[in-house]
């Protein structure tokens, strides 16, 4: 594996930058509604979400998926869409649970706990993915020794 060249480390930081920016802007917008735990638990969720999401597609394109940290993001958006909602004026309904069990998220026994193990599971799987994947693929494993 070679070293990156300068500009795509700083492109990388630059995403970096970007996902760090738009999560400190999400959590300031629960400020009003316990943003620990609101924001927490749809990150979770929706990382979680993404985590595997990210796994399969490593899976079946034998490659890791582009852009990771944008995953993570979109779905927490996804899961935050009723509350996005909420703030428009629509009340909290049982069918926004379509968006990654929006409601019953925050009911789950351990709450915020639960998904972080959830989180650890999820994070594991996607992580041991790219690695079989990697090694799979890497001819140098595949010469005799």
């Amino acid at each position: 594996m070679s070293n990156p060249s300068p500009s795509q480390a700083l492109r990388v930081c630059s995403w970096c930058l970007v996902v760090v920016v738009v999560e400190v802007l999400l959590y300031v917008s629960y400020r009003s509604h316990d943003a620990r735990f609101h924001w927490l638990t749809h990150f979770l969720a929706g990382a979680s979400t993404a985590l595997v999401l990210m796994a399969a597609w490593t899976w079946f394109r034998r490659r890791p998926a582009p852009f990771p940290l944008v995953w993570v993001v979109v779905a927490h958006l996804f899961a935050m869409v009723p509350d996005l909602l909420f703030r428009a004026g629509v009340a909290h309904e049982w069918w926004m649970d379509l968006f990654l069990l929006h409601i019953r998220s925050h009911f789950v026994p351990g709450r915020n706990l639960t998904w972080l193990v959830v989180f650890g599971f999820a994070l594991t799987a996607y992580l041991v993915t790219v690695d079989r994947r990697a090694r799979s693929s890497d001819p140098a494993r595949m010469a005799p020794a």
